[in-house]
């Protein structure tokens, strides 16, 4: 229903009242009866009047509904409102509202909607109604501002406040309705979001700022040794790159030292790798005290270190750097309470301007290297371009040793070991030698240790001792001699479980008497501590394998071990016997000791006449050596295996 729109059709009420009239009963017309028309008139009035209450009655209904409707949609919407007369006393409020002040409708009702503005908004307020109340009454008029009002808490909240003139007000007496929808969510949201932006901008600084620590940490490990905190092979690159840099553009020479620990595997073999890092840890430490502020020094990986001296002219400065490390090497090592003296050999290169990468700086230094611990223990060798000639000699000597077993190019020589008093054989050590194809024979020492660093050596200790074994079944001796013979292989194995396995087929190969196979070996195995040496020492001594300790003296095993291990002999190093006039004490306890462990003891290395005398006032009883008789091959062994040597 619109405004426009009457509520009343008049025509149509007279027309329907006419036709319900004619329904009911037929007007009779007589002329002349007036007061019939007026009947009929009175009767169609009332019928016209039904309609029209009956109309009024439906309106009022939908009026009500209509109300009903509103008063729902009022009471019951999700935004608080306000109804207000002229003067701003709220005259209705519904439960949005109730709850954004915090007060029910009794307690609201009548009271001046003004004392819940905030005091710093109510002049603005007041100004909003007054112009509501300018603009006048016939047309709705709104007006919107945001207001703080005050909660029953006291609590101030941000509110959009929409005032609209109700339409239909008196002259002179409007209603209002405020609609306040309430903003202290949304600015305690946008406060929210505004303090979680700056705590996400703080995470991501402090995060990048631990990104940047982590970067320049992986930076630092990249170039840096875990274990000794020494700059690493790629920092030491970098360094050289530098160094060439400078060396072309304003003539500054240096050089370069590669140092390793002698013997660096013993150490980790018998203590175990915790005192190997102790030792590599100590050493940095010691370098870094060697070299100038301006130098640097570097762990290469494993044992191996370098040195970068810059501003070296000649090789004064390098000398005085050796010779520095050398006086720091000589106090001990003290590792898991036990002292260690340790030994380094030490490759120099002096870098020239014919130098243009650090590829050929290490290549050539190592090579230096390589050359030091070929001459012995803490050797120094300061590079030559003749040392590429000899390391290309030594690849190809590795090329042919590689096949030198299928090609059946090793020979096993035999040296006797003699009584010293009565100059009779005692037995023969069976030694290894090579016959190269171009450069002839070569003796053990030749090619054994690169046999080692191939992995080979162990295929060649089973060779040799198969072929020992097979070549005294072939030598005429007395089988009825009341001694043994003793037939002395060398092993050069690490440990025990090496050793027993080069010798398991002793068990299983019968010896023609009265030969005796003894297993020569080095002091590194006697060093050599691992959890399963008493199984792999009992597999020996079942199988009747006996062990001789060569080259005694010269290693680090203590005496006080010997009686772990079933030996049958020691044999005393030929540097001993070499320097007798120095060593006589020495020589004289170490043979006291063996014979109180029941032990034969031999000296190696015999080449003069005195030296036998000697070694026989020392208390020794056999010997083997020049004196007596060079290595022989097996075909050549025969005279000597009864002959007695006749003494002056």
């Amino acid at each position: 229903m619109t405004d426009s729109e009457p509520v009343f059709k008049l025509q149509g009420l007279r027309e329907n009242a006419e036709n319900q009239m004619r329904l009911v009963s037929p007007l009779l017309l007589w002329d002349g009866w007036p007061a019939a028309a007026l009947t009929y008139e009175l009767q169609v009035h009332h019928a016209e009047l039904t309609a029209q209450n009956e109309e009024l009655q439906l309106t009022a209904v939908e009026l009500e509904r209509e109300r009903r409707l509103y008063h729902t949609l009022y009471e019951h919407a999700p935004t608080a409102y306000f109804t207000l007369d002229a003067r701003a006393h709220i005259q209705d409020v519904n439960q949005a509202g109730e709850q954004l002040l915090g007060f029910n409708r009794v307690h609201l009702l009548a009271r001046r909607f003004l004392q819940f503005i905030d005091p710093e908004y109510r002049t603005g307020f007041s100004r909003l109604l007054e112009t509501l109340l300018n603009t006048g009454f016939d047309t709705e008029v709104a007006a919107s501002e945001r207001f703080s009002v005050i909660h029953r808490s006291d609590e101030r909240l941000e509110v959009q406040l929409q005032a609209l003139t109700l339409p239909g007000s008196a002259q002179g007496q409007p209603t209002f309705l405020l609609t306040l929808m309430n903003l202290t969510p949304l600015f305690e949201a946008q406060e929210a979001v505004h303090a979680l932006n700056a705590t996400l901008k703080d995470r991501v600084l402090e995060s990048t700022q631990h990104l940047h620590v982590l970067a320049d940490q992986f930076r630092h490990q990249a170039r840096h040794d875990a274990l000794t905190a020494l700059p690493n092979r790629v920092a030491f690159e970098e360094y050289l790159v530098l160094a060439l840099e400078k060396l072309h553009a304003q003539e500054e020479a240096f050089a370069v030292l590669f140092c390793d620990i002698d013997r660096f595997k013993r150490i980790n073999d018998s203590l175990g790798h915790p005192a190997g890092d102790q030792v590599l840890q100590e050493l940095a430490r010691r370098l870094r005290t060697v070299i100038r502020p301006t130098d640097h020094v570097a762990r290469l990986g494993g044992d191996e270190f370098a040195v970068l001296l810059h501003g070296v002219a000649g090789q004064d400065l390098v000398s005085r750097v050796v010779t520095r490390l050398e006086e720091a090497l000589e106090v001990p090592f003290v590792v898991s309470g036990q002292e260690l003296f340790m030994q380094i050999g030490t490759g120099v290169l002096l870098v020239t301007d014919e130098y243009h990468s650090s590829e050929d700086i290490l290549r050539d230094v190592d090579l230096a290297l390589y050359q030091a611990k070929r001459g012995g223990p803490a050797g120094t060798r300061v590079f030559e371009p003749l040392m590429r000639d000899e390391f290309q000699g030594q690849l190809e000597l590795e090329g042919y040793l590689r096949h030198a077993l299928e090609r059946d190019e090793l020979v096993v020589h035999y040296q006797p070991i003699v009584a010293l008093q009565g100059g009779h054989m005692l037995g023969l050590e069976a030694l290894i030698r090579w016959q190269h194809p171009q450069r002839g024979l070569l003796p053990a020492e030749a090619f054994v240790p690169l046999a080692e660093e191939l992995g080979l050596i162990g295929q060649f200790d089973e060779w040799v001792l198969q072929t020992a074994v097979r070549d005294l079944a072939h030598w005429p001796v007395d089988c009825a001699l009341d001694r043994p013979l003793w037939l002395n292989v060398n092993v050069s194995a690490a440990h025990l479980k090496q050793v027993a396995a080069v010798t398991a087929p002793i068990s299983k190969t019968p010896l023609t008497a009265p030969w005796r196979v003894l297993i020569e070996i080095t002091e590194r195995v006697l060093t050599h501590s691992a959890d399963t040496d008493a199984a792999t020492l009992q597999t020996l001594r079942d199988a009747g394998v006996e062990l001789v300790v060569d080259d005694f003296g010269i290693g680090e095993s203590s005496l006080s071990s010997l009686h772990r291990f079933p030996l049958r002999m020691l044999k005393i190093d030929r540097s001993f016997v070499a320097t007798l006039d120095q060593n006589r004490e020495l020589v004289r306890t170490i043979a006291v000791i063996g014979r109180s462990l029941g032990l034969t003891l031999v000296a190696e290395g015999i080449e003069t006449e005195a030296q036998r005398a000697q070694l026989i006032e020392l208390g020794l009883t056999a010997g083997q050596g020049y004196l007596f008789a060079r290595p022989l091959p097996a075909d050549q062994l025969g005279p000597h295996l009864h002959s007695t040597l006749k003494f002056p």
